[in-house]
């Protein structure tokens, strides 16, 4: 899933100094299966390179911000829960052919960060000595975690 920017909203006080700056960035899979992450985040005036301010940095620079700010989220700065798995079953082997799980997340400092995630899990996620037949709603969880980690990775 490739992650893109939608939208940078740069706010300005009376002074036109920046109040605050949201990036929101979203992604589609591109097999057709329905996975998607949606994210808002807040860069700050703190997660600018020292000496700058939002009026010396490129658009490209707080898209590298927010990037890394959405990595760090997804690699646990924010919590970030499950709300649903879906197992779906294969009508012809009545066996699980695979598991949709939704993740949703939101920053717990006021800033209205947020992260919301589907991701399916194939039978090729499956780490090799386990069969969807071995797998607890807990191992799901953290094998849909660790896509959304994987996802969110910056190069």
């Amino acid at each position: 899933m490739k992650i893109i920017v939608n939208s940078i909203n740069q706010t300005y006080g009376e002074n036109e100094q920046t109040n605050q700056v949201i990036v929101a960035l979203s992604g589609n899979s591109t097999s057709g299966n329905g996975d998607y992450l949606s994210s808002s985040v807040n860069v700050t005036a703190k997660d600018l390179p020292e000496g700058k301010t939002f009026d010396d940095v490129l658009d490209s620079e707080i898209e590298t911000l927010a990037r890394k700010k959405l990595a760090a989220y997804a690699a646990g700065a924010m919590p970030v829960r499950v709300s649903s798995i879906i197992r779906n079953y294969d009508q012809q082997t009545h066996e699980i052919s695979n598991v949709v799980v939704s993740l949703l997340g939101s920053a717990s400092d006021g800033s209205n960060d947020y992260i919301n995630c589907r991701t399916t899990i194939t039978k090729e996620d499956l780490p090799s000595d386990k069969t969807f037949a071995t797998m607890t709603a807990a191992d799901l969880k953290a094998l849909a975690k660790a896509k959304l980690v994987e996802v969110t990775k910056v190069a």
